[in-house]
């Protein structure tokens, strides 16, 4: 009698080994990628002005974010600044890439003449890829 190809299918085993290691690399992936969202650097405490017609962009981690309080106290990426040391930052942010995006982040009651002079100081930069937030009810909830 001949054996049958089929009689040493009781020997097969399925092995774990390969699955369990590709479930531990996603969860390492998943882990690692979650932890690199940057922080947003924004200002507590800051009233937007109200908008009808804002559009909704995209996060970006390269926005460069400037903020103005109500009390005209300029802050660039989350720490209080002036305006001279403002001026060295745009330089530098002038050099390395221009069209960089920048978010102006205002308080409802900011002083105008300081709105004014970070736009100044912009402008004397060359950087004009400036937006302005404002608060919208659909995407600021």
């Amino acid at each position: 009698m001949s054996r049958s190809p089929y009689e040493d299918d009781e020997d097969v085993a399925l092995s774990m080994s390969p699955l369990i290691d590709c479930v531990f690399l996603l969860l390492i992936f998943f882990l690692v990628t979650t932890m690199l969202k940057k922080d947003l650097k924004e200002v507590e405490h800051l009233n937007l002005p109200i908008s009808r017609s804002s559009l909704e962009v995209p996060p970006d981690e390269s926005v460069v974010a400037i903020a103005i309080d109500e009390e005209g106290i300029i802050y660039y990426e989350g720490e209080a600044t002036t305006i001279q040391m403002l001026l060295d930052e745009l330089r530098v942010i002038e050099q390395e890439d221009a069209d960089r995006r920048i978010r102006l982040d205002t308080d409802e009651n900011t002083p105008f003449y300081r709105f004014v002079e970070v736009l100044d100081a912009l402008s004397f930069r060359n950087l004009r890829n400036v937006g302005v937030r404002t608060y919208h009810e659909k995407y600021d909830s």
